[in-house]
């Protein structure tokens, strides 16, 4: 018997997988994207800090791409489209709700409480992706 490929959209493969070049490739994407959406020198630096490590663990990956995924429209845009043999495109309706929790409730709570971990913050993000 031989296993059917299930197609799992971009935020699926962000949060629950494991290719750390394949997050590399989409942080540098949303920098890019970011930089050129909002060209000063203060997003610039900020933008920098925001680059992929190669010491950088999985969950500070998932949480920078999440963090500049709230910033970057085009990504969005992007993430809807995007089909591969493995990448099916996000669906417009379950991106919205993700996208306005995330926003609205996620970030705001996780940086009011400060002392939360990225362990907390990707499992919510899980969380608010199965429910949306």
């Amino acid at each position: 018997m031989t296993c059917r490929i299930h197609k799992q959209d971009v935020l699926f493969h962000v949060l629950y997988g494991s290719n750390t070049d394949y997050l590399h490739n989409l942080i540098e994407e949303s920098v890019i994207n970011i930089a050129q959406e909002y060209p000063s020198d203060g997003v610039r630096e900020v933008l920098q800090r925001m680059r992929p490590s190669p010491s950088d663990s999985p969950q500070r990956l998932q949480a920078r791409f999440f963090m500049l995924l709230n910033e970057d429209e085009k990504m969005r845009r992007q993430i809807e489209k995007v089909e591969s043999s493995v990448i099916s495109p996000l669906c417009p309706h379950k991106g919205r709700r993700f996208y306005d929790e995330m926003a609205d409730e996620i970030f705001p709570m996780w940086i009011e409480q400060g002392d939360l971990s990225l362990s907390y913050l990707v499992d919510t993000l899980r969380g608010a992706y199965l429910h949306s």
